[in-house]
C-alpha cells in the first residue's frame, strides 16, 4: 500500500507543472546545498548494498517544482550489486522538502533530461576512504 501511495504521489509530482514552469525550474537551478549533499551521503550508506565502491559520482543543480513545494535533483553513481559486479551508472531522483530528503525515484525519466546541469559529487565518492 506504501509503494501505491507513493507511485501515485510521484506521478502526480511530475504531471503538475506547465511547460513553462519546467522550463522556468531549469532556468532556476542552483547547485545543491552542502547539507542536502551531506544527508545524501548520509543515506547511500543504508541505501546501497556497497556504498564504498561508488565511482564515477554526479548531481545535478537542485530544481524548485512551485505546485508541489519540493525541490528535487538527481545522483548518478557506479556502485558494486550484491554479487560483487558493478552495475553502471544509475541515476537516481531525490525529493528535498524543507532542507531535508523527503524521498526517491529510482531509475527516473526526469534524470535523463539534457536540461539537466550536472557536478562531480566528490563527497559522495569520498566514501571508499572510509
Amino acid at each position: 500500500m506504501k509503494y501505491a501511495y507513493f507511485l501515485a504521489f510521484a506521478v502526480t509530482l511530475v504531471g503538475c507543472q506547465t511547460a513553462e514552469e519546467v522550463r522556468v525550474s531549469f532556468e532556476q537551478a542552483r547547485p545543491a546545498p552542502s547539507a542536502v549533499k551531506a544527508q545524501i551521503v548520509r543515506d547511500a550508506r543504508d541505501y546501497l548494498v556497497d556504498p564504498y565502491s561508488i565511482r564515477d559520482a554526479e548531481i545535478s543543480f537542485m530544481q524548485f517544482n512551485n505546485r508541489s513545494g519540493l525541490h528535487w535533483l538527481c545522483v548518478k553513481a557506479n556502485a558494486k550489486n550484491r554479487m560483487g559486479g558493478y552495475v553502471g551508472r544509475q541515476a537516481i531522483e531525490v525529493w528535498v522538502k524543507d532542507g531535508r530528503l523527503a524521498g526517491n525515484v529510482p531509475n527516473s525519466l526526469a534524470c535523463n533530461s539534457s536540461a539537466l546541469k550536472w557536478q562531480a559529487f566528490p563527497e559522495l565518492e569520498a566514501l571508499r576512504n572510509l
